[in-house]
């Protein structure tokens, strides 16, 4: 159920959004051709920042796709070709952009200046190469097919083929491997199939553009998220502590929490384990109530703001969440475990499955008048000591 939302959210969102905004697009026409002629150069600077961007946040899929699509439209609109030639090599470059767009898919974001840049190139020349081959052996196909199966291909299946076997792919790795990067390639090769087939639906430079935004916002968003999000548990970061400390009125309370044993229980079942525990602390305390705002503040501490609350508005709340990291029980994985199919799992006994729980410490302050917000953290900090010291797995104040 989690991998559903987070694809829907990743995925089904901005191809939703993308959807939409192609229709209106499409007709509300009337009201911006007059806006055309200037349009038409908007794809040149949209795809050229979105390159460098892509190549400055370590976004190389984004950057050639975006520099292959610039070319392209370059060709084709700076009328670099004679239209023989151009029409000659349309059917090439349609078929040989939905390959790399496919290749790219299933590839991992490398640094632009790297040895996997020389592999990239290569498989980006291979795909116009195999196009080209494709089509140039075109009739021969068609004979075979018409001998062995006795039927005839139409033309169009002939010739997009191997872009029919790319959506698969597209579609799969879109929906099991869902993140913004991969739904914006997705959407790439979903407008480039768009103007391959029904080009007069809009103009490519409206599709550029709108490929261009997206690869912004994937960018834009991505990068929000590394900033101002904890990897390993999802929590926003320390960095989004200190901006939301900027919209705080003068009444809110600061509770600092910390896993009680941390370092033992690191020591005894190993880091793997250890990270299993802070996603799940993490899990349970992202669920506290009363409006809290949780944060990884850095290692075993977390921070809760709770805006608008005294200390004693919060006390119920954080003993809630106390209660229930107390009540869990953590099955701790093996290797063995992680070998074994859903089926042996399910049939494995659960009393050779070995448990433990943990518990936390929570200190709590509220701000007063003529404090910082780093002052009130200290005092928050303080009343958590005060909890480790009387026995740990309580709320002081």
């Amino acid at each position: 159920m989690v991998s559903f939302f987070h694809g829907c959210r990743y995925a089904g969102v901005p191809v939703l959004i993308t959807l939409c905004a192609i229709v209106a697009l499409h007709f509300s026409q009337q009201n911006w051709q007059s806006w055309q002629s200037s349009i038409d150069y908007a794809p040149y600077w949209l795809l050229t920042i979105t390159s460098l961007l892509a190549i400055q946040f370590n976004r190389s899929r984004l950057a050639y796709i975006a520099g292959l699509l610039l070319l392209y439209y370059s060709v084709v609109n700076q009328q670099w070709l004679t239209d023989n030639t151009l029409a000659l090599y349309q059917d090439v470059w349609a078929v040989a952009i939905g390959l790399v767009i496919g290749v790219l898919l299933l590839t991992k974001d490398r640094g632009l200046l790297s040895p996997h840049s020389l592999l990239r190139g290569a498989a980006i020349i291979v795909c116009f190469g195999l196009a080209y081959l494709w089509l140039r052996g075109l009739d021969d196909i068609n004979l075979f097919v018409q001998q062995k199966l006795g039927i005839t291909l139409d033309p169009m299946v002939q010739i997009y083929a191997p872009i029919g076997l790319v959506a698969l792919i597209v579609i799969a790795r879109t929906v099991w491997q869902a993140n913004l990067v991969n739904s914006a390639i997705s959407i790439t090769f979903g407008l480039w199939l768009m103007h391959t087939l029904q080009p007069q639906l809009l103009p490519l430079s409206v599709l550029l553009c709108v490929v261009a935004v997206a690869y912004l916002l994937a960018i834009l968003i991505d990068s929000y998220f590394l900033a101002y999000r904890d990897e390993l548990t999802g929590l926003p970061s320390r960095r989004a502590l200190y901006n939301l400390v900027l919209s705080l009125g003068r009444t809110y309370s600061v509770a600092m929490v910390d896993i009680d044993h941390f370092k033992k229980f690191n020591d005894t079942y190993g880091h793997d384990v250890g990270d299993q525990v802070l996603k799940l602390v993490a899990a349970k305390l992202a669920k506290v109530t009363g409006n809290g705002k949780v944060f990884r503040y850095g290692g075993e501490e977390f921070t809760i703001v709770f805006p608008r609350k005294n200390t004693d508005e919060t006390l119920d709340h954080l003993q809630g969440v106390r209660e229930a990291i107390e009540q869990y029980q953590i099955v701790l994985r093996d290797e063995k475990r992680k070998q074994q199919t859903k089926q042996t799992r399910g049939k494995a006994n659960s009393k050779n499955q070995q448990t433990v729980s943990v518990t936390v410490s929570i200190g709590v302050a509220e701000h007063l008048k003529g404090q910082t917000f780093d002052q009130c953290m200290k005092v928050a900090d303080e009343a958590l000591y005060r909890a480790k010291k009387k026995g740990r797995n309580q709320v002081c104040q």
